[in-house]
Parts: structure tokens; sequence; C-alpha cells
């Protein structure tokens, strides 16, 4: 699906079925709901910003504030003759800005082989959990690779963004928030973090697959959020393509129901005032597909929501572009200099 900057949708079409078992496959429509994993980033992204506006949230302000967690990080420097981790205090404190920007000094340990290898340490499994909310903050508090500010490294960042929204907000449920200051007055009625408390957005789930090594499709659940302990900002919401081109085109139009002009402009501002470690990263082979998507260019930067392409490519985007994806085959992308956004979904 694809709109202009007057929300006009330019393009609009949906194939295929909602599931690979034909006793319950239904056709696919723009309202079809599916995970959207973590292009929920947007979104919370959003949430964060929101709080900025209202002078609840610093966006330079150290984060230990509200994170107390974070007061004091440690820096996991490598691994001793006996595979015991060597950590070192930060001397620099993390600020909500690089919490959004990925340049934190968090990563995820499902792309980091040491945050692998300190998960094995501390005999934890790897990637997203349904423990208890103290449990899960417990889980998050992996340790830092690099000083804050002084690289970039897809991370848990925002899941920790999430957990300061409802915070600073009375300890309300990240859903909920975004239930009345973002869902609601957009219209959108097909996005949520918990399925059991959402039928109708359980009714129009498309079902995952995944191929196997022999080429057949078979059934998987990377994330099952019935009903989750937690609303987690950095990948834990549903959605439709329809829904969530919403929020795109909120901000395209920059009509102020998210956030106020100024802001927009702000979140599609280069943020990285070094983005060679984040070029770095999309030579990474684990995660430079996902990073580049599909473009060849030197010309990236973060912004406050996405990767931020600095100079037209040709062919492909244009100066000003932002875009970012999801697991289960995601991709959106906003242009405020073309006045273009799409969100785009292959089951």
């Amino acid at each position: 699906m694809a709109a202009d900057a007057s929300g006009k949708i330019m393009f609009s079409e949906a194939e295929g079925q909602t599931s690979i078992d034909t006793n319950v496959a239904k056709p696919m429509t723009t309202n079809t709901t599916f995970w959207i994993a973590s292009c929920t980033k947007l979104i919370t992204t959003v949430a964060a910003l929101q709080c900025v506006e209202k002078g609840i949230l610093q966006l330079d302000d150290p984060v230990y504030k509200v994170l107390p967690e974070w007061k004091a990080p440690k820096i996991l420097t490598g691994f001793g003759d006996l595979s015991e981790p060597q950590l070192k205090l930060a001397t620099k404190k993390i600020t909500l800005r690089q919490l959004l920007t990925h340049s934190s000094g968090m990563g995820y340990d499902i792309l980091s082989p040491d945050l692998a290898r300190w998960r094995q340490w501390k005999g934890q499994s790897l990637g997203a959990s349904e423990e208890p909310i103290a449990s899960l903050i417990k889980r998050l508090a992996l340790p830092l690779l690099y000083e804050p500010g002084d690289g970039w490294m897809y991370s848990v960042a925002i899941d920790w963004v999430g957990v300061m929204v409802e915070r600073v907000n009375g300890g309300v449920r990240l859903g909920e928030y975004m239930k009345q200051h973002i869902f609601d007055p957009l219209g959108m009625t097909l996005t949520g973090f918990r399925l059991a408390e959402n039928e109708h957005i359980r009714d129009r789930l498309c079902e995952t697959a995944q191929r196997t090594p022999a080429g057949k499709l078979s059934m998987t659940n990377p994330y099952n959020a019935l009903s989750p302990a937690d609303d987690l900002g950095g990948g834990g919401l549903y959605s439709s393509v329809a829904d969530y081109m919403k929020v795109l085109i909120s901000l395209l139009k920059n009509d102020g129901l998210l956030l106020r002009p100024d802001m927009v402009t702000i979140m599609f501002e280069p943020q990285l005032p070094d983005p060679r470690p984040l070029l770095a990263k999309t030579q990474d082979s684990k995660s430079g597909a996902m990073l580049r998507r599909g473009i060849d260019c030197d010309a990236w930067n973060f912004g406050l929501g996405g990767i931020l392409t600095t100079a037209d490519v040709e062919g492909i985007c244009r100066k000003g572009t932002m875009s970012w994806g999801g697991l289960p085959n995601l991709v959106s992308t906003s242009c405020l200099l073309r006045a273009r956004c799409f969100m785009l979904y292959i089951s």
C-alpha cells in the first residue's frame, strides 16, 4: 500500500492466503493482521517523542533518571581464560536520543556473538521471553558493547524506551498509552499487543510460515503473544497494512495528530554525528541485508524512527527517505521530501 502527503492511497493490493492450511486459509486483504515485530519501534518512538513534547522526557538527559537500572552500565570487553566475562564501567551516560538511534552501546543477543556467549555463561536462553515483567527487565539488562554514543548496534534499546514511556505516565501499560494517544486519534482499530484482549485482531491474523531446507513451507510461530507478560516496545505489536499506514500518512502529512510539525521534522534529520559504525554494520553478514533493504549506498544515517538516506539512490529512493522493517518480511518507508510513504508485508 502506498500513499501521498494528502493521504490519498496511490496503490493498494493484497494477494494470497492467510495460512498454508487450506482448511482455515482466508484471502489476504489490507486489513489482514499480523505480528509487525520491529515495525513496532516506530510507534514506540512516536510515543516517546510525545513525552518529550510534554516535557516529561528529554532527548539528551541521562536515562537513569527514569531507568535506574542503567545508572552505572558496564561494557563487555571480552572473556577470560575460564570464559568468565570481562566487564568495565562505562564512562558515559546513556541518553534517550541514543536509545532511539541504537547508539547507546546496547545490542541484541541474537546478533552479537559476545552477548550470546554472555547469555550462555549466565545460563539463559537467547531472544524473547514470556517471563513476568520484573524478570523480563532483568533479561533486557545486557551489558553494553561500547561506550554510549561511540558506535552503532541494532539493539533492545527501544524495549527500554517503552518502559520509559510507561514509567513517566504513571505506570500505564504501553499498549494503553498507545491506544489513547496514537491508535484512537488515528482510528486504528486493528493494532494492539495482546491478542487475548483483542479477538477482532486475532480473528484476522495471518499465520506465519517459513521454508524448510527442502524448500517446503512449514508453519512457524516466532512470537506467541496471546497474553504476553509485557508490552514490548521493540517488537510486540500486531497490526494490518491499512492500520499501520495511518501512522505513516499522519507523519507524512505532518498533521499534528501525533506530533508537532517541528518534531516530525527532527525525526527525519540525521541523528548520528559519525555514521561510520552504522555503515560498517551494513557490511556485516548477519545484519547487513536487514539494514540495507536492498540499497547499496554509503549515504546512511539514522533518524528518530529508522534508517535515513542522506543522498539520492538512483532508481530506489530519494534523499531523506526513512525506512525500517520487521522479521516477518515487513518494510515501511516514508519520505517527507518526496511526500510518499508505503508499507509492504510478504507472508
